[in-house]
C-alpha cells in the first residue's frame, strides 16, 4: 500500500481509535433523541430505517456561509464534496453512492415539509434547527418521487413559547487566499523548450522565427536574470475577504412564537472579478389558536449572485481559462505589443490570451431569487387523531449575465467587437400535503398510523438573448442594461431571442401514502409503508408507480438478560426492505414535439422563415418509473450509559428500469430516446461512533466519526450497449472526440478508459542510420505513432505506450481501464473540546482509494498544435535533443550521455489523449476546520445585559495531506454521474482565515 495511504490511516487511528478505546468514564450524556423521518417525529430509539441526523448544536459553533460545508464529514454513507472552489460552488451531496447512470444522482431536500432544490445552497447555517438524511428505501420510499437517492430534511429553528424575545448577532469577517499552484516552466526553462521546438526540425523559417521572437542561442542565458510574471498568482492570487452577518430575534408567548433570521455575505473571490453576495431573510410564526387547533406561518425568501467567468470548469479545451494562466509566456518582453496589452497576432499563433487582461474582459453575473412561502395547520380531532395540512408556494428566478469584451474570442469571431448574453429563467412550485395520524399506546401495545396525500405542480419557462456587435468602447454594464446600442454591420441580423423547455417542466405529481408503525413491549417495532405516485412526465398507461417497504428493530437491551447490564445501555438490531422511485427526465418526451427556429429555416425572398424540426430525441410511450430496490441491516449501540454511542449498517440497493438517455441508430432519424434500461447495484458498509471521552464541570472531551465503504456496479445496460460486448464509451468533454471512459457491465460508474504509459522510448529500441541520421523503431517494438504522436515516426524520447495484446501495433485495441473515482472508503472525524470559557473544535474529513484524473497535466505537458505555449515543470526534466551548446545531437552514444540524467519523455505533438500518466491516487486527509472560541462569564456578561457573548477565530482547508499533483483532489469538474473525478480547469481552493463574534441580548 502506498506509504500516503498508510499515513492517512495511521493518523485516523492516532487522533480518534486510540482516545477512544482509552477513555475514561466520566457521567451520562447521551440522552433519547427525537428525529423526523416521514412526515412526523419518533423517538431515536424507535426508528427501525437507515437515518443520520445533525443537530444545531453540533454545527452552532462552526462559522460558515455555506450549509453544506458545515455538515462535511459528519455522516455515514454521505459525501459532501464541492466542486471547485469558485464562491458559490455548487456543492455535491451523493447518498450511498449514484444509483442512476445519465440521471441526477441529487437527493430529495425536504425544508419545513416543501420539497427544493438544493435547498442548502439557500439556507445559513445558523438557521438549521437539524438536518436528518434517510439513506435506505424502507425509509426513503415514504417520499415516492425523487427518493430513490436518498431524502434530505431540514428543520428550520423557530421561536419557543413563553420565553422571552432574545436578538442574537453572529458575524465574522476573514480572508481567502490560493493554496497551491500548478507548478510551470521558468523563463530560461521556457525559452530552451521553445529553442528545441522552433529548430529541432531544421526549418530556415521556424528558426529565423525563433531568433528574431527571442535571440540567438548565445543570447538566451540572459533570460536566468529575466523577471518572472507568475500568471497563477496574478489572476487568483488576491487576498479575498469575506464579511458575513447573521442577525436572528425570537420569542414569544403564552401560545404563539416567532423567529426572524437575517443573513448578509459579501465575499470577494481568488479570482480577479469573482466574488458572491447574499442576502437572506426567513420569518417563522407559531400560533396556538385553540387547544386543538395550531398554524404555523413560514416566509423565505433568497437573492444571491454570483461574480466572475470563473474558469470554465465545465467547457471544454476551447473554453478553458485556466490555461492561458497556465500557458502564457512567463516574462514580458519579446513582442512589438507590450506584454499588458492585447497582441492579436500573438493569440493567432498561441490561442492564448493574456490572463490578466482576458479575466477583465469576460464579465459574468449569475444569481438567483428564491421566494418559499408554507403554511402549516395542526388539528387535534381528538386524543389519538392529528390532522395537519401543509402548503407551500416556492418561485425561482435564476439569470445570466455576461459579457465578452474585444479580446475574447468569441468577440474576435464577431468583427472585435463585444457579445452580450443574457439568460433567464423562472420556476414556480406549489405542493400541498395532507397527512392525519392516530396514535394510541394500549398495555405492551404502542401504534402509530399515518395516512396521506400529496400533490405537487411545477411549472416555469426561459429566455434567451445573444446579442452582437456592441461599440467596442461599451462596457459590461452598459451593455447589460441597454441592448439597443448593439447595431449589426450591413447585411447581417442579430439571433431572435429563445423560449425554451426546461428539463421536467411542466410537472405535475399527485400521491398517496400510508404508514403504520407498531411497537410490543418496548421491544419490538415493526413498521410497513406504501406509497402511490402518478407522474406527469410519463405517457398514459404508465404514469403511477407503486412503493412499498417494511423493516423491523429488535431492542436487544430491552431483554432480560441484558436490562440491568453495566456496559451495554442500548443495542437494537434494525432490518428493512423498501422499493423507491425516480422519475427525473423532462416532460413529454413519451409524445413528438416540433420545435421552430430560424436555424431550421429557408430563404424565402430577402427574408429567412423559421423552419421546424422535431429535435434529436426519439418519443417513447413506454417509458416508466425507475425503481430502486434496497436492503438494509443495521446495528445502534451506546455503552456504559451512553458515553460511547454508534451505528453500524450494510447495505445493498438494486436499482432497475434505469432512465437512460440511449443512443439508437441514427436510420431512425433520430439520436437519443429516453429509455427503461439497464440496472446498477450499491452495496456497502457504514460505520459511526462518537464519545464523551472526558465531560466534567471544568472540561469536556467529545468525539465523533464515521467511516464507509460503496461498490457500484453496473449490472444491465440493456439496450443501450453493444450487444456482443454489453458496453459503449463516454467522453468527459474536457477535449473533442475523446472517449476516456467505459460504461460496460460488471465495472463501476465512471471508469477511466486509456493507455498504459510505459515511460519513454530510448536508444536501444532503434536502429540508427550514421549516414541519414535517422532512427528507425527495430523489428518487434510497437510504435505509439498513431496514438500519441500525430502519426508521426516515433524518436528517441517520444512518449512509449504498454502494447497491452502484444500485436505490435499500439491501437485502440490496446486500451484499457484505468481505474474509478470510487473511494475504498471515506469519512471524517470531528473533536470539540470545553476547557472552562474555552471552546475548541477539529472537523476532519478523508478519502481512501478513489482515483481521480487530471486532465490540466495531460493538457500542461502536451504540445498538440501550437508553439510558444509555456509547460507544467515536469517538462524541463523532458528528453533533450540540444547540448549545452545549443548544437543537435544525433549520435547514439552522445545522445544517451546527454539525455542519463533526464527521465521525462519530449511532449507529445499529437492530440491531446488519457494515458495513465494523468490517473492519480486522489486519498486524501484534510483538515476541513478549525475553531477556537471563548466565551464570557455569565456573572460579567449579565453585567454587559448579555447572556452571552463568545469570541472565535477559525481557519478553513488548514490543511490537505495527499499525494495528488493537481489543485485539490476532490475536485470534479464534470457535472455528469458518468463522468465522476475528472479534475480540468477547476477554480483553485482557498484557505480561509476569519475571526468573529457571537453576542445574545
Amino acid at each position: 500500500m502506498d506509504k500516503k495511504v498508510q499515513s492517512i490511516k495511521w493518523l485516523y487511528l492516532t487522533v480518534f481509535l486510540l482516545p477512544v478505546l482509552g477513555m475514561a468514564q466520566e457521567k451520562e450524556t447521551k440522552i433519547d433523541e427525537v428525529v423526523l423521518v416521514g412526515y412526523t417525529k419518533v423517538s431515536k430509539k424507535d426508528v427501525t430505517n437507515s437515518v443520520s441526523s445533525v443537530k444545531a448544536e453540533a454545527i452552532k459553533d462552526m462559522p460558515s456561509t455555506n450549509a453544506a460545508e458545515a455538515i462535511q464529514g459528519r455522516m455515514a454513507g454521505v459525501q459532501v464534496s464541492l466542486s471547485e472552489g469558485s464562491p458559490g460552488a455548487d456543492v455535491d451531496i451523493v447518498i450511498r453512492g449514484g444509483n442512476s447512470i445519465t440521471g441526477s444522482n441529487a437527493p430529495l431536500y425536504i425544508v419545513d415539509g416543501v420539497q427544493m432544490d438544493n435547498a442548502l445552497s439557500i439556507l445559513s447555517p445558523k438557521e438549521i434547527e437539524s438536518i436528518e438524511v434517510l439513506k435506505d428505501a424502507s425509509s426513503t420510499n415514504i417520499y415516492g418521487a425523487r427518493g430513490a437517492n436518498g431524502v434530505v430534511l431540514i428543520t428550520t429553528k423557530g421561536g419557543r413559547k413563553r420565553l422571552k424575545t432574545s436578538i442574537n448577532y453572529n458575524g465574522f469577517l476573514g480572508v481567502r487566499k490560493i493554496q497551491n499552484k500548478i507548478d510551470v516552466l521558468d523563463p530560461y526553462q521556457y525559452v530552451l523548450y521553445q529553442y528545441e521546438l522552433y529548430n529541432k526540425a531544421g526549418i530556415e523559417t521556424d528558426m529565423t522565427i525563433f531568433k528574431n521572437r527571442y535571440g540567438t542561442y548565445d543570447q538566451l542565458s540572459k533570460y536566468k536574470d529575466v523577471e518572472k510574471r507568475d500568471w497563477q498568482d496574478e489572476v487568483f492570487g488576491r487576498e479575498a475577504f469575506n464579511f458575513t452577518h447573521n442577525l436572528s430575534v425570537t420569542g414569544g408567548s403564552e401560545n404563539s412564537a416567532f423567529s426572524l433570521s437575517l443573513n448578509n455575505v459579501q465575499e470577494d473571490g481568488i479570482m480577479i472579478g469573482s466574488g458572491f453576495k447574499r442576502n437572506m431573510a426567513n420569518f417563522k410564526y407559531d400560533y396556538d389558536i385553540s387547544k386543538k387547533l395550531s398554524m404555523t406561518i413560514n416566509a423565505r425568501y433568497s437573492r444571491q449572485t454570483i461574480f466572475g467567468a470563473g474558469t470554465s470548469s465545465t467547457g471544454s479545451q476551447s473554453t478553458n481559462r485556466l490555461r492561458n494562466a497556465v500557458r502564457y509566456q512567463p516574462f514580458e518582453g519579446v513582442s512589438t505589443v507590450n506584454v499588458d496589452e492585447f497582441d492579436p497576432l500573438f493569440a493567432d499563433q498561441t490561442n492564448l490570451v493574456n490572463p490578466v487582461l482576458l479575466a477583465n474582459n469576460e464579465i459574468k453575473e449569475s444569481g438567483r431569487n428564491d421566494l418559499l412561502l408554507n403554511g402549516t395547520i395542526d388539528y387535534k380531532i381528538s386524543k389519538y387523531f392529528t390532522f395537519r395540512s401543509v402548503v407551500g408556494y416556492l418561485q425561482r428566478d435564476e439569470f445570466v449575465n455576461q459579457f465578452s469584451g474585444t479580446v475574447t474570442s468569441l468577440a474576435r469571431q464577431n468583427n472585435d467587437q463585444p457579445v452580450v448574453f443574457l439568460s433567464k429563467i423562472q420556476t414556480r412550485r406549489i405542493t400541498n400535503t395532507n397527512t392525519l395520524n392516530f396514535r394510541k399506546t394500549f398495555g405492551n401495545h404502542k401504534l402509530d398510523l399515518l395516512a396521506g396525500q400529496e400533490t405537487v405542480r411545477t411549472d416555469g419557462e426561459s429566455l434567451t438573448m445573444n446579442i452582437k456587435w456592441f461599440p467596442k468602447s461599451t462596457s459590461a454594464q452598459e451593455a447589460f442594461h441597454n441592448i439597443q446600442l448593439a447595431s449589426p454591420p450591413p447585411g447581417m441580423v442579430q439571433d431572435a431571442p429563445r423560449t425554451a423547455a426546461i428539463s421536467g417542466i411542466p410537472d405535475r405529481l399527485v400521491s398517496f401514502f400510508g404508514r403504520a408503525n407498531y411497537i410490543f413491549n418496548n421491544k419490538y417495532v415493526i413498521t410497513a409503508s406504501m406509497r402511490a405516485d402518478g407522474s406527469s412526465v410519463f405517457g398514459k398507461g404508465n404514469q403511477w408507480g407503486y412503493f412499498p417497504a417494511g423493516s423491523v428493530a429488535w431492542k436487544i437491551n430491552e431483554e432480560n438478560f441484558l436490562k440491568e447490564s453495566q456496559a451495554i445501555s442500548e443495542l437494537k438490531l434494525r432490518a428493512g426492505y423498501g422499493l423507491s422511485g425516480n422519475n427525473r427526465i423532462g416532460s413529454f418526451l413519451y409524445d413528438t414535439f416540433f420545435i421552430t427556429s430560424s436555424d431550421y429555416g429557408y430563404a424565402f425572398g430577402n427574408n429567412v422563415t423559421p423552419g421546424a424540426t422535431t429535435g434529436n430525441i426519439l418519443a417513447n410511450k413506454n417509458v416508466t418509473w425507475e425503481k430502486s430496490a434496497s436492503k438494509n441491516l443495521g446495528l445502534d449501540f451506546g455503552l456504559f450509559k451512553g458515553k460511547v454511542y454508534g451505528t453500524l449498517d450494510v447495505y445493498k440497493t438494486d436499482t432497475k428500469d434505469l432512465l437512460l438517455l440511449a443512443k439508437i441508430p441514427q436510420t431512425s432519424g433520430y439520436e437519443y430516446q429516453y429509455q427503461n434500461s439497464g440496472s446498477t447495484e450499491n452495496k456497502g458498509i457504514e460505520f459511526s461512533i462518537g464519545s464523551a471521552i472526558i465531560n466534567n464541570e471544568n472540561f469536556t472531551w467529545k468525539i465523533d466519526a464515521n467511516i464507509s465503504s460503496n461498490r457500484n456496479t453496473i449490472k444491465s445496460l440493456g439496450n443501450s450497449a453493444s450487444a456482443s460486448a454489453n458496453f459503449y464509451y463516454y467522453p468527459s468533454g474536457w477535449q473533442n472526440n475523446l472517449n476516456d471512459f467505459l460504461v460496460q457491465v460488471g465495472k463501476p460508474v465512471g471508469t477511466y478508459w486509456g493507455y498504459v504509459t510505459a515511460g519513454r522510448y530510448e536508444i536501444s529500441d532503434f536502429d540508427y542510420n550514421a549516414t541519414t541520421q535517422v532512427y528507425t523503431l527495430k523489428s518487434g517494438i510497437a510504435s505509439s505513432a498513431s496514438a500519441a504522436n500525430g502519426a508521426k515516426p516515433v524518436q528517441p524520447g517520444d512518449l512509449k505506450l504498454q502494447d497491452l495484446n502484444g500485436d505490435g501495433a499500439i491501437d485502440n485495441n490496446d486500451m484499457t481501464d484505468l481505474g474509478n473515482a470510487q473511494a475504498k472508503f471515506y469519512g471524517g472525524f470531528n473533536q470539540t473540546f470545553r476547557y472552562k470559557n474555552w471552546d475548541m473544535s477539529l472537523m476532519f474529513n478523508f478519502s481512501v482509494g478513489n482515483k481521480v484524473y487530471n486532465a490540466n497535466k495531460l493538457e500542461y505537458s502536451t504540445q498538440y498544435l501550437y508553439k510558444d505555449n509555456n509547460m507544467s515543470a515536469d517538462v524541463a526534466n523532458r528528453w533533450r535533443w540540444f547540448n549545452d551548446a545549443g548544437e543537435k545531437v544525433n549520435d547514439p552514444t552522445q545522445l544517451a550521455a546527454l539525455n542519463a540524467n533526464t527521465t521525462g519523455w519530449t511532449p507529445p505533438a499529437g492530440a491531446y489523449f488519457l494515458h495513465s500518466y494523468g490517473i492519480e491516487d486522489g486519498s486524501f486527509l484534510r483538515l476541513n476546520n478549525v475553531t477556537l472560541g471563548y466565551s464570557l462569564g455569565k456573572d460579567f456578561t449579565k453585567q454587559l445585559g448579555l447572556s452571552n457573548f463568545r469570541l472565535y477565530f477559525t481557519m478553513n482547508n488548514v490543511f490537505t495531506i495527499t499525494g495528488y499533483s493537481g489543485y485539490d483532489p476532490e475536485a470534479n469538474t464534470r457535472r455528469n454521474p458518468l463522468t465522476p473525478g475528472v479534475d480540468y480547469a477547476a477554480y483553485p481552493r482557498s484557505r480561509f482565515i476569519l475571526s468573529g463574534v457571537d453576542i445574545t441580548f
